[in-house]
């Protein structure tokens, strides 16, 4: 009996090594299968993407999409959410910093955090262009699930003007655009005018001038 329960009990430890190797390996393919989901679905689009394309491009076997995510809808939703998490965290780690600060020093702080992720990050800019060019339940999404709540967080912060519907259409789209809109088309910026804009010494420039052009009027009255 003695020998039989030590038997058992060396095997444990090499029963729990294996499980957690195991628990790694699925946490791996998990964030492969995101990351190929992400560039697939911000080149192809969505309707333009398929599970195979994603799962190959993932160099994953067939039927782990819908073993981590149950189909492409939510693979779709977990790669958005997992966009807009990785900017929430940036934008409330700027905004606790900035908790000494003037308003209106923290709306242009914020701004070049914006850009400064938009660099990095270019994907997340590009499916929502391709989402708004219709109607769907996709960019319902974006905007119910994440960029209202953002916008309403960013403005309570940022010291945002009551403003009309049409004029704060203005104010967020020349931001988002200005913001976010030249690292999406980073490969026709080369080949316009010879650079990539994404390196971290064009990016450091670009937000920085682009926080000192949008609120040039706030900080000169």
């Amino acid at each position: 009996m003695q020998s039989g329960s030590s038997a058992t009990g060396s095997k444990r430890p090499a029963d729990h090594t294996r499980q957690r190797a195991k628990q790694a390996r699925a946490i791996e393919t998990h964030a492969q299968i995101l990351d190929a989901a992400t560039y697939l679905f911000s080149t192809k689009g969505y309707e333009g993407t398929s599970v195979r394309q994603i799962e190959e491009h993932a160099k994953t076997q067939r039927g782990l999409v819908a073993y981590h995510f149950g189909n492409k809808d939510n693979l779709w939703r977990a790669v958005v959410d997992r966009m807009f998490e990785g900017l929430m965290v940036d934008m409330t780690h700027r905004i606790e910093v900035l908790t000494d600060v003037s308003q209106q020093e923290a709306a242009p702080a914020l701004l070049r955090a914006f850009v400064r992720y938009s660099a990095t990050h270019p994907e997340l800019n590009r499916m929502i262009m391709q989402e708004s060019v219709s109607a769907g339940w996709r960019i319902e999404y974006f905007v119910h699930e994440h960029i209202r709540p953002m916008l309403d967080r960013f403005g309570m912060v940022a010291d945002t003007p009551m403003q009309t519907n049409e004029e704060a259409a203005q104010f967020y789209y020349l931001l988002v655009g200005a913001g976010a809109f030249i690292f999406s088309v980073e490969h026709e910026c080369e080949a316009l005018f010879g650079f990539n804009p994404r390196s971290e010494e064009f990016v450091e420039k670009y937000a920085e001038n682009l926080a000192k052009l949008m609120y040039a009027q706030k900080a000169d009255g």
